[in-house]
């Protein structure tokens, strides 16, 4: 038995095979003769290959939609409808993707409108003391750290830290384009891996760079293409908060006042008042609660 390991390229260059090798083992004594036997004639069974797969760890970056080597090619990532990523990795000639020292990351975002665009390195998923890059249509695409959910904690990284290249974002034909290349290990700054990765995507509902018109987190894995959204965190407390001052604000304080101002219409004997004071207490119960589930989830996140 032999152990042989074959591979080829996506074309005529010697560089990164991606996933076109596998190791096999064929056994030479069962081709054509058996050894041993000068002058035999008899034939034998063919050679049997068998993949090995021991260590076979993932080396293409394989697109969401059906194995494309994402070292050569863009692979694409629907972040939502009418939302695009693109993203292809470059690896420096002699090293491998899964240790690779100085690789960058070509990313492009598509969205059909005209707004700002964003998109979020993380290492749990959630907004606070992850990293961005946001891009204006205009203006500078520049790396930003997210210190919390108000305008004025998202700021731009220190000039030492901006290292895009080839970094844009344009309106064009309908749609809001920002491109740019990104180290992928960079001191100080979260990591960009070959494997699971989790990232956050934003868009604005315009070119100002306010509070977003719609955002998720997502796991995206370099070396298998596949993404997975990730669940808000304290989701289930923050709809409840939502729907404890939707009732506050926008059912039992309308109610109160309608009560106070069509008092004429109702009995005698200060039953309007009964209703009004009765709707105002609910309402303030709610809002109290509601408040204070915002308050716990905020400083527990």
């Amino acid at each position: 038995d032999n152990e042989f390991l074959w591979a080829h390229g996506s074309d005529a260059t010697l560089a990164y095979h991606g996933n076109n090798r596998a190791a096999f083992i064929l056994d030479l004594a069962a081709v054509g003769v058996a050894i041993g036997e000068e002058g035999a004639t008899n034939p034998v069974d063919p050679p049997v290959e068998v993949e090995d797969n021991r260590g076979n760890v993932p080396n293409a970056i394989q697109g969401l939609g059906g194995g494309q080597d994402c070292t050569v090619k863009f692979c694409e990532n629907e972040l939502t409808t009418g939302f695009l990523q693109k993203y292809r990795i470059n690896v420096p000639d002699g090293q491998a993707p899964e240790t690779c020292d100085g690789c960058t990351i070509d990313m492009e975002l598509i969205y059909d409108g005209e707004a700002w665009v964003s998109i979020g390195f993380s290492l749990n998923g959630r907004m606070i003391g992850s990293e961005a890059v946001i891009g204006i249509p205009g203006s500078t695409t520049l790396k930003y750290n997210l210190n919390g959910y108000t305008d004025n904690l998202v700021q731009p990284m220190p000039q030492e830290q901006q290292t895009l290249t080839d970094a844009s974002t344009v309106f064009q034909n309908g749609q809001t384009i920002m491109k740019f290349t990104k180290i992928m290990k960079e001191p100080g700054e979260v990591e960009i891996l070959f494997g699971d990765n989790d990232f956050l995507w934003a868009h604005g509902s315009a070119p100002a760079l306010t509070y977003h018109a719609s955002r998720s987190a997502f796991v995206l894995n370099l070396s298998s293409g596949a993404a997975q959204e990730l669940t808000a965190p304290n989701k289930g407390l923050w709809l409840a908060h939502g729907v404890m001052l939707f009732l506050a604000w926008g059912v039992f304080v309308p109610f109160a006042v309608q009560a106070s101002l069509l008092r004429k219409l109702l009995p005698e004997g200060g039953i309007w008042l009964q209703i009004h004071r009765g709707l105002n207490t609910i309402s303030l119960a709610l809002f109290i609660a509601g408040f204070a589930i915002s308050v716990a989830t905020t400083n527990k996140e």
